[in-house]
């Protein structure tokens, strides 16, 4: 099923683009070293001598190898990608839906996922990273439930629409929202009459969580923890 994000913006704040240019490192002339010549040593043979005499070299000096000082600052970790690559964006908001593995990835991360997730057994829900080029001081998501048509099953029709609500978040850092919400993707459970047993209703058939829209409000706040209201349509 595919799944489009309509990513929308609560300001009006023009968002420019600074470009940085890095100069190119200045090359130094070259000191110019002006060498004497070297003294030259004759050798005066001696009278009724057969030895000669060899004026002794210096013996040349080693050059010294500079000792690079070790630094105690940590080397900073790399940054994440930036701008995300396979975002959908929108004047510096940007918005992805997750695949299955992507998921499964972040609920395993982050034990509070889980336990959102649980409740993604039985009812109908849907997943948003989201990120900014700026501070958002709450997220605003948008989304809707939908069904088969039980008149016809190649439609679509509205079964609810959810509205969930997320804490502040830094600039160019990822959020994943886990959109959880009130509609059973199950039928209710029947009692066999027989055997008084509860009998599991059946699964119900093409329900999904699409039309999301993602909104960064720059002021105001809300609740640390992620909220979900969802109202049926009647």
């Amino acid at each position: 099923m595919k799944l489009i994000i309509a990513i929308l913006i609560s300001v009006s704040v023009s968002i420019t683009s600074a470009y940085g240019a890095t100069p190119s490192p200045k090359v130094s002339p070259k000191p110019t070293s002006t060498t004497k010549p070297a003294a030259t040593k004759s050798a005066t043979a001696t009278p009724n001598t057969s030895q000669t005499t060899t004026p002794s070299k210096k013996p040349s000096k080693k050059p010294t190898k500079k000792k690079v000082k070790k630094t105690a600052t940590p080397i900073p970790s790399p940054l994440p990608e930036w701008p995300p690559v396979g975002f959908t964006a929108n004047k510096g908001i940007y918005a992805k839906i997750p695949s299955s593995k992507e998921l499964l990835g972040l609920i395993s991360a982050k034990a509070g996922l889980a336990e959102l997730v649980k409740k993604c057994e039985a009812n109908a829900c849907g997943a948003v990273i989201v990120a900014a080029d700026y501070t958002c001081k709450w997220w605003e998501i948008k989304s809707t439930v939908y069904g088969n048509d039980p008149a016809d099953s190649t439609k679509k029709i509205v079964l609810g629409r959810l509205l969930t609500t997320s804490k502040e978040l830094a600039p160019k850092t990822y959020a994943n929202i886990i959109l959880v919400s009130d509609e059973p993707i199950f039928s209710p459970a029947v009692v066999d009459p027989n055997t008084g047993e509860s009998i599991p209703g059946a699964q119900r058939p093409g329900i999904f969580v699409g039309g999301i829209s993602a909104i960064c409000h720059k002021t105001g706040s809300v609740d640390n923890t992620i909220t979900n209201t969802y109202t049926p349509v009647k």
